[in-house]
């Protein structure tokens, strides 16, 4: 019988991959399991993700056990796990792949092609959730949400801050978007009710794609000169680490706030730090960091005119459990003739192949 290993984690368990790949069952296929667990839970396994991302699918030893299951599986779906080139190969059946996310840090990407296996990924999965949280952190920034909920908590009853004499409202404000993929666009449809102006930076995004937004697409300068909020929303490449140096940061108005639910290599911190502290941008408001946990006396954490929170934007119930099921609505290509492959990432070194 042909099979398929789901290796779930601390946020999405194998009971819950088994259940978004239960389709694959009508086409002859055992889904076989193996958890990923961790005795530190989500935040040991955060932290190895975080080194998976920034060393790559070498950083973080994959268990024994997985390297005897997938000695005779055809396809292979996991979210965390590293894959480096090792388990590839001892996957001697192994015709597919798939992440329940859009990045692929933990995966060996060319090493997979090389063996000829399909990559696929998983896109917008969470979109809904990080544009929700990216909005709210706009707000909370704005209007000192959370420093009004510390100081009841401790006793006070403050109200005097920082942007006290310019606290903005929305309407009427320009919204600058850097990066209008799925989740750029989301964020722009959601705020839309509150009637600002949008400007977009996306170099990859033709004008006509966001303009039924009512996003104006402009030169990245242009975008932090003119901003009163700048989110940002784009993949960390090396072409765009420190997107936002000291010169752009430089640009932005005394009172503009910046928001990053992305990837904290998409702005150099000691340049923001100093932004901050001077006082020559309003705010700012992140949930990622270049080390985390940041802890207390982390320069960002110290300041009165910066949310911090910890790396959650994408995390929602609703988000973790339709991962699986949208992943294996995207894969159902390898056994069904009507659907497309759109989410194959190495469609131009390897060739799709249907698997019956």
């Amino acid at each position: 019988m042909k099979k398929i290993l789901l290796v779930g984690d601390d946020y999405i368990d194998s009971q819950v991959m088994r259940e978004g790949f239960a389709p694959f069952e009508e086409y002859g296929y055992q889904l076989v399991t193996y958890d990923w667990f961790h005795e530190g839970g989500m935040a040991e396994l955060q932290h190895l993700n975080r080194l998976l991302e920034e060393d790559g699918p070498e950083a973080v030893p994959v268990p024994d056990e997985v390297y005897r299951l997938i000695e005779d599986v055809e396809i292979l779906a996991f979210q965390f796990l590293p894959v480096p080139r090792s388990l590839l190969e001892a996957g001697k059946k192994l015709k597919a792949v798939g992440t329940l996310r859009a990045g692929m840090e933990n995966l060996d990407v060319a090493a997979a092609s090389q063996l000829g296996i399909m990559v696929f990924n998983n896109p917008g999965r969470n979109a809904h959730a990080v544009a929700e949280f990216a909005i709210g952190l706009l707000f909370a920034e704005a209007r000192n949400i959370c420093r009004c909920h510390v100081s009841i908590k401790e006793g006070g009853w403050r109200r005097d801050f920082i942007n006290s004499p310019y606290t903005p409202e929305v309407e009427g404000k320009t919204i600058g978007i850097i990066g209008l993929g799925m989740i750029g666009q989301l964020v722009a449809k959601k705020l839309a009710g509150f009637e600002p102006r949008f400007l977009g930076y996306d170099p990859y995004v033709k004008p006509e794609d966001v303009q039924h937004l009512g996003v104006e697409m402009v030169d990245l300068d242009t975008l932090l000169k003119e901003a009163d909020f700048v989110t940002l929303h784009a993949r960390l490449t090396e072409e765009n680490e420190h997107l936002l140096g000291e010169r752009e940061l430089g640009l932005m108005k005394p009172t503009a706030i910046i928001i990053n639910t992305a990837r904290s290599g998409l702005i150099d911190e000691e340049a923001l730090y100093k932004a901050l502290k001077e006082r020559r941008i309003g705010g700012a408001a992140l949930d990622v960091f270049d080390v985390e946990p940041p802890g207390k006396d982390y320069p960002l954490v110290t300041l009165d005119n910066c949310t911090v929170t910890t790396h959650m934007a994408g995390t929602t119930k609703d988000a973790l459990l339709n991962a699986p099921k949208l992943l294996a609505q995207r894969m159902l290509c390898l056994v069904q003739e009507d659907v497309e492959p759109r989410f194959l990432v190495n469609r131009e070194e390897v060739d799709f192949q249907r698997l019956v």
